[in-house]
């Protein structure tokens, strides 16, 4: 299946193999080295069940993973489409040490707490450009009950409508996750070294336990456009994100009006309150 169908079908790619896996084992022994944390010594794991791992090393994204760019390119409509600040890997890596080991295992569903939409860096709009695509980079296979991220690749359609609503913007403090409960497809995600999976931006998802005892290192990357999605192109000429997008709310076109100034924070970090 092409890149486009299958984004379009599951609001998703599995780029298996995508990264090097000689880069990705010396990327996480580094980190170890670094930390100097032992799996196997307690004693060295943070109190904090989960983490995020300071950036000491970034590489362009072409560089690293040729077949993730030209996929991201692919859904977004061309390299020139892209924001320069999100066109790098880091070893900033989203740590999942041991969260919920002690406590029985419970699978993706929509009683699971923390569902989220991420960006909060900006006010959210049904065009914005600031979360174009998430990707989720895996550094160390995921196995099951891992820590592997759930979602719900079906929330789209919520989503989309949600913002639709909402020509006035909403903060990223807004409760998207309640909308979970519209959802019916919940999943967890497991992966190999490597690995690259492109989630639509609109998919909710949230941490799930990893009673393994390994470390899961994974990154979410967010790749920005330069300028706003157009959902009115004459032609109908749409990358593949606002093909999904009009997909999701069942039209052919939107000449989506916002009511209030687009917001961002300086660089990512969190926005304030509104």
């Amino acid at each position: 299946m092409k890149i486009r169908e299958e984004f379009l079908q599951h609001h998703m790619v599995h780029l298996k193999g995508a990264l090097p896996a000689k880069m990705c084992e010396e990327w996480v022994a580094d980190y170890f080295a670094r930390t100097g944390i032992d799996e196997s010594d307690p004693s060295t794991i943070p109190d904090d069940t989960n983490g995020f791992a300071a950036s000491t090393r970034t590489i362009p994204i072409p560089e690293a993973s040729p077949i993730a760019w030209d996929a991201i390119c692919e859904l977004l409509g061309g390299e020139d489409k892209i924001d320069e600040r999100t066109r790098f890997f880091s070893n900033g890596f989203n740590l999942n040490y041991n969260f919920g080991a002690d406590e029985p295992w419970q699978g993706p569903s929509p009683d699971r707490p923390g569902w989220h939409k991420d960006g909060w860096f900006f006010r959210h709009f049904l065009d914005s450009p600031e979360q174009a695509l998430l990707c989720l980079v895996v550094w160390r296979d995921i196995g099951p009950q891992s820590g592997g991220t759930f979602f719900a690749p079906d929330s789209v359609a919520p989503i989309c409508r949600e913002l639709r609503a909402h020509p006035e913007g909403l903060h990223h403090t807004h409760p998207f996750g309640k909308l979970v409960q519209e959802c019916e497809d919940f999943r967890e995600m497991t992966a190999g070294t490597g690995d690259v999976i492109i989630l639509h931006p609109y998919v909710l998802h949230t941490r799930s336990q990893n009673p393994s005892g390994r470390i899961r290192f994974m990154n979410n990357k967010v790749v920005s456009l330069q300028e706003p999605m157009c959902l009115n192109r004459p032609g109908g000429d749409y990358n593949a994100l606002e093909a999904s997008i009009l997909q999701a709310l069942d039209i052919e076109s939107l000449d989506f009006q916002i009511t209030r100034a687009r917001k961002r924070s300086e660089g990512f970090s969190r926005m304030d309150e509104e």
